[in-house]
């Protein structure tokens, strides 16, 4: 463990420190003027990177990326290409106007982009970190965990505390207070050292300085509270290899030095950090801000870039032994010993779920940290969860803690099965809509007009129509949430239906019985509970009532976790959340994104081509109203948005804008944070035995079995965070016709990314991607069709577990640490890291014949 003093040496007086930041060579600052501005600082961080480095100084960083000159030119047809992308986000009115009882300030999404556009326009724009900036603060207005833009300079890096944070209540009745995480870990209890709790943070009294940074950072949720947790440090996270927003996956640059303040008078001194987020070697040879433009903000590579041949390429990688339980991973917080635990289970392995029994309290743990299973194991991630409860009773659980801590979604087939092992007489509701407007109306139109034609009697029509049977813009094998019948068109789909100032269509269902639909939706799964025949169900009696469950969460819960959480709640399972901002009162249990449906910006580009070669095919006039071109000029790597509310029958307002409260809110404890037996027995004492070790105030808000709850609390944020108030003073002139390499963009020609999972370009060093940032690797491919696995060779983009640094069209799977890195020194300041910067490789999620195989998907059985 790390042991405090009074000022952070150097890397040898850390026992467990990873690696310093690197900090450039220059010259140091006089007292009057600031250190001169480097041309070549973008180039130095390379050059350190392709020698293994990955941490620096978050002030060289911020000198890099301040580097980076601006083109209006540029940035204005971005602007155009983000705001027609987020004409199909659901939310726009409703976060314009929100309703009584909504968490965060309203934002009028549309207005906010053409102030950003005016100062395009105005050349207020000195540097492209702060156009980009304003991008992200915008998007970060949102409150929307659909919403995500990794795109430019910003994606090159993510600032860092070198240390931990967590909160936690002495008793679980005081007001929590900030720790260093490793004062809390096991180790250090046990060596009897006392911990003493953080006073101020650069001299700003802690608590306020850990609201401002989250406000700021922290994105995607719809209340402080979640906002909160989502810095600090919790056994659930470190189990899925992920960092806090804290420690590892900060948006904007935080400053230079770092003091803690501790209560006992001591205090920690050390720097910001910044952490690189492409892989080495990637870039070819950048050396000034132009290139990083030319790189991150167009997506070229330098002429001189040769890529070479991939290391492992043609062959697989020798897999890690599964550690079987979280005990290592956690640092002892989970039990060595899981009752159940899923096949594969591990941090860098495919298997997530485990369960505890605890006779002395008669109650059975469900751990469900993520829905994000890879489709293989989906069938081993299920059959835990049904041996769970087949196997409850007999170790005399009469009470049930479904722990979704940390859970942020993942795939919706999931939530759904899991709800229905348990209620197998209910159905759920998880009825949804969207925009209604010309462009949605048309790809609907079109795109669904075509689907109907297709004619099952021809195998190849047939395959492509069960290819298809999924598609968003195909709306009649989905069902009509007012007549339980499926949709005739889409022109009955579309509505219009107007409310809030904006058009809406009717509400859909998943018409879950259709296996054709089933198996298009979840990755070549089905769910057989769903479906009328009875005898492949796990269970067809209820083993639990509602009363004798509780859900866990931390507020963080979202998007398939979200739909989960509303199922169980709507058939009568109370909640309990942890955690929050150190003040009384309710908190609500999923303040993740509770829409029904993200949807990537490659996909609706694709939907668009695809509609125009349907023009002549349909009815719709497409290319009347369906751009030609969808230029986004910034180069993405990956963006989403949310294309369907989350909707309650016979109600109109989105789950994402109602307050819903958990019905008890506990503290973390010292004994418990990292103790999850501790912990889970707490929830089970509060949920089942005793309500008073509920937080003062923080009941009877909660609309479960209750007809009259408490009206929620008053809105304290009145207004968004739109601007960082950055100096204007750095200006990077912008030269089209520079003699380093640095041009407007003119053309995609050579650039990177172009489609997911390309094929491996054959040269005479090896086997090479034409994206730097992907390798190529022979891997599996199974073709449900053929029944058979194949290998192909594909370009794998890398993938990273630092939140928002997400470019996964499939699932990003971690690979295992080496455990090695490279020590570096920051002028005299040394400065230690704790986190593990894991890094890893997307994987497609399904067999297709762009994969390989001869043919799309079949339906295997669930």
């Amino acid at each position: 463990m790390l042991l405090r003093s009074f000022l952070v040496l150097g890397y040898a007086a850390l026992g467990l420190a990873r690696s310093v930041p690197y900090k450039i060579a220059r010259q140091e600052p006089s007292p009057t003027a600031s250190a001169p501005a480097q041309p070549t600082i973008c180039g130095n961080i390379i050059t350190a990177v392709n020698e293994g480095y990955q941490l620096f100084a978050a002030s060289d960083a911020y000198e890099c990326l301040t580097s980076v000159p601006f083109n209006g030119a540029v940035a204005s047809r971005f602007i155009k290409y983000w705001n027609e992308t987020l004409q199909f986000q659901s939310t726009l009115a409703y976060l314009k106007s929100p309703p009584e009882g909504y968490q965060q300030p309203a934002i009028d999404f549309v207005a906010e982009l053409g102030r950003i556009q005016q100062r395009v326009d105005a050349g207020e724009y000195y540097n492209q970190y702060d156009f980009e900036a304003d991008v992200q603060l915008l998007i970060f207005a949102l409150k929307d965990g659909h919403v995500t833009l990794t795109a430019g300079v910003l994606a090159a890096f993510s600032f860092a505390s070198p240390y931990e944070v967590v909160s936690a209540s002495i008793d679980g009745k005081q007001a929590p207070k900030i720790y260093i995480t490793d004062d809390l870990l096991p180790e250090s209890a046990s060596q009897g050292w006392r911990p003493s709790p953080i006073a101020a943070i650069n001299g700003t009294e802690v608590n306020e300085f850990i609201a401002a940074y989250a406000a700021l950072n922290s994105w995607g949720y719809i209340e402080s509270h979640a906002e909160w947790n989502d810095l600090m440090s919790h056994p659930t996270l470190d189990i899925q290899g992920g960092i806090t927003i804290f420690a590892g996956s900060g948006t904007f640059y935080p400053g230079d030095n770092l003091t803690f303040t501790f209560e006992n008078g001591t205090s920690l001194n050390t720097v910001w950090l910044a952490v690189y987020n492409e892989p080495a070697n990637a870039t070819g040879p950048l050396t000034t801000g132009g290139d990083f433009y030319n790189y991150f903000v167009l997506g070229l590579l330098p002429a001189s870039f040769e890529p070479t041949a991939s290391e492992g390429s043609g062959a697989s990688d020798t897999p890690q032994t599964a550690p079987g339980n979280w005990s290592e991973a956690s640092y002892g917080a989970f039990p060595e010993d899981p009752d159940i635990a899923q096949n594969d289970l591990g941090v860098y392995h495919s298997g997530l779920v485990t369960g505890y029994f605890y006779k002395d309290i008669s109650t059975g743990v469900l751990s469900l940290p993520s829905f994000d299973a890879v489709p293989e194991s989906i069938g081993n991630w299920a059959d835990a969860v049904t041996h769970f409860i087949g196997n409850a009773s007999s170790a005399g659980v009469t009470r049930v803690v479904i722990d979704l801590q940390r859970n942020s979604g993942g795939t919706p087939f999931l939530a759904y099965t899991t709800f229905k092992a348990f209620f197998p007489d209910l159905t759920p509701f998880a009825g949804s809509r969207r925009r209604s407007f010309e462009l949605a109306n048309v790809l609907g139109s079109a795109t669904t007009e075509w689907w109907n034609s297709l004619n099952e009697a021809n195998d190849t029509e047939r395959y492509t129509k069960y290819d298809a049977a999924a598609n968003e813009w195909v709306i009649t094998d989905r069902l009509d949430a007012a007549t339980g019948d499926n949709f005739t068109s889409w022109q009955e789909y579309q509505g219009p239906i107007d409310d809030k100032g904006d058009t809406f269509s009717l509400v859909e269902r998943y018409d879950l019985a259709n296996p054709t639909f089933d198996t298009a939706a979840f990755d070549q799964w089905y769910p057989v509970m769903y479906l009328p025949d009875q005898s492949d169900w796990a269970f067809t009696e209820r083993t639990f009532n509602p009363d004798q469950i509780v859900l866990l969460t931390d507020g963080l819960c979202a998007s398939s976790c979200s739909l989960f959480v509303e199922m169980m709640t709507q058939a009568g399972v109370k909640t309990i959340v942890a955690g929050g901002r150190p003040a009384t009162g309710p908190m609500q249990a999923a303040s993740g994104n509770r829409g029904a449906r993200s949807y990537d910006t490659y996909t609706l580009d694709n939907d668009m081509l695809t509609a125009r070669q349907l023009d002549e095919q349909v009815s719709t006039n497409v290319n009347a109203t369906v751009p030609e071109v969808r230029d986004s000029s910034i180069f993405v790597k990956y963006a989403q948005f949310n294309l369907r509310d989350q909707v309650r029958k016979d109600d109109t307002t989105p789950l994402q804008f109602k307050y819903e409260a958990a019905d008890c809110r506990i503290y973390y404890t010292l004994a418990n944070i990292y103790n999850m037996t501790r912990l889970w027995h707490d929830v089970s004492a509060a949920a089942f035995v005793d309500s008073s070790l509920c937080v003062e105030g923080s009941t009877g808000f909660s609309k479960t079995n209750n007809t009259n709850p408490i009206a929620p609390p008053k809105l304290v944020v009145q207004a968004p965070i739109l601007s960082l108030n950055t100096s204007l003073a750095k200006q990077t002139k912008w030269d089209d016709d520079p003699d380093d390499g640095l041009h407007s963009d003119v053309g995609r020609v050579g650039t990177r990314g172009a489609t997911p999972f390309p094929r491996c370009i054959k040269t005479t060093g090896g086997l090479v991607c034409q994206d730097a940032g992907s390798i190529c690797r022979n891997i599996e491919v199974y073709c449900s069709r053929e029944g058979k696995t194949i290998r192909v060779d594909r370009c794998l983009p890398e993938c990273t577990n630092r939140k928002g640094s997400a470019t996964c069209f499939g699932s990003c799977l971690l690979d295992f640490p080496s455990g090695e890195t490279k020590p570096i020194y920051r002028s005299n300041v040394g400065s230690g890291y704790q986190e593990k910067l894991s890094s890893g490789y997307c994987h497609p999620t399904t067999g297709t014949r762009a994969l390989g195989c001869t043919y799309d998907p079949i339906t295997p059985k669930f």
